[in-house]
């Protein structure tokens, strides 16, 4: 695809990668930036710009022809053949080895080679994270040896996040997603969801570890951060907002989603994610969540009261939505649930 006009200063860094990589895919010995500004529209010093961003991600290689640099794609080795168990365990052996640049190499060829990046987010970066905190605990894992693990998966997410083809953007669906451990470690259940909803073309907005910020206003704060969101864009769509929660902190964390929620201008749905869950997965509110989240939260404070209700007798948090300790099952309710606002 050629592009005949220059692209505007309010497109935004994902719609020029998404042309540049598109001219490179068609040309298999490569364009140099003047060719690669003609087929995009875009002025040849924004090009340069762009060229050397997507070069320090990974995302495309220069090849010097003279004075003249070539740009091009390196697809590497095919993976297509290989299952995701192999693919975890080499990402394993390469990343416990310390090796960034391994790593970095296999996740490519995964992507060139299209294998989901929505799989290679669950079955293959967060099992690695989850078995090195498994051997953390048994001792045979030092604390510097976790944190850089845990640095190196963080910026395999960065480049899944960056390589993988988005698919068609939600104007109307927007995502929040915070952690609350307070040892911060498992904040990628946080950055891993965020990037699948991402991928998935929703609007997100990772806010990170907030432990050290839940006093006596959080509550507060999060209410008016997700208003301005729907104040921003037109009061439309939905919001989803995605928490990882500290071990054994449910009840708690239920309490704060209800003070939230009652705050809040419009409904939301709320989800809790992540491995430290100690409820079941995939658990929902009863009734019939594909009616629309509007009504599923008025029946909810119905049934209770207007209040979170009794936990033991509940059976679960009734203002927490969905609990899903898998990120793809989240994005996947998170979907349907879209879908059934739509409708």
């Amino acid at each position: 695809m050629e592009y005949n006009r220059e692209v505007p200063r309010s497109y935004s860094f994902e719609e020029v990668k998404q042309r540049i990589i598109d001219a490179l895919r068609q040309s298999e010995s490569g364009l140099s930036g003047i060719e690669i500004a003609e087929k995009t529209g875009i002025n040849r010093v924004t090009v340069t710009k762009y060229l050397n961003i997507l070069e320090t991600m990974g995302i495309i290689r220069r090849r010097s022809m003279g004075p003249v640099n070539i740009w091009y794609i390196q697809h590497g080795v095919d993976l297509s053949s290989k299952d995701l168990l192999e693919l975890q365990q080499a990402y394993m052996d390469v990343l416990f080895a310390y090796d960034e640049d391994r790593a970095r190499t296999l996740l490519l060829n995964a992507i060139h080679s299209n294998i989901d990046p929505m799989l290679l987010i669950s079955d293959v970066v967060i099992p690695t994270v989850n078995t090195a905190g498994e051997l953390y605990a048994r001792g045979r894992m030092g604390a510097m040896d976790i944190m850089l693990v845990t640095n190196l998966a963080i910026e395999s997410l960065e480049l899944i996040k960056f390589n993988a083809e988005r698919g068609e953007i939600k104007r109307d669906a927007h995502a929040v997603f915070i952690s609350m451990h307070e040892d911060g470690r498992d904040v990628i259940d946080m950055k891993a969801a965020s990037i699948a909803f991402y991928i998935k073309g929703w609007n997100t907005f990772p806010l990170g570890n907030v432990a050290q910020q839940t006093g006596i206003f959080f509550d507060i704060d999060i209410v008016r951060f997700i208003n301005r969101i729907w104040r921003d864009r037109g009061r439309r769509g939905m919001v989803v907002l995605y928490i990882s929660p500290a071990r054994g902190e449910i009840a708690t964390l239920n309490e704060l989603i209800r003070s939230v929620k009652e705050k809040l201008e419009r409904s939301m749905l709320v989800i809790a994610g992540g491995k430290a869950l100690d409820r079941p997965e995939g658990r929902e509110k009863d009734g019939d969540t594909d009616k629309g989240m509007e009504k599923e939260v008025t029946k909810e404070k119905e049934r209770h009261g207007g209040r979170g209700g009794d936990l033991k007798d509940a059976g679960y948090a009734p203002y927490i939505d969905y609990y899903a300790a898998d990120v793809v099952k989240a994005v996947e309710w998170a979907e349907r649930m879209y879908r059934s606002l739509r409708l």
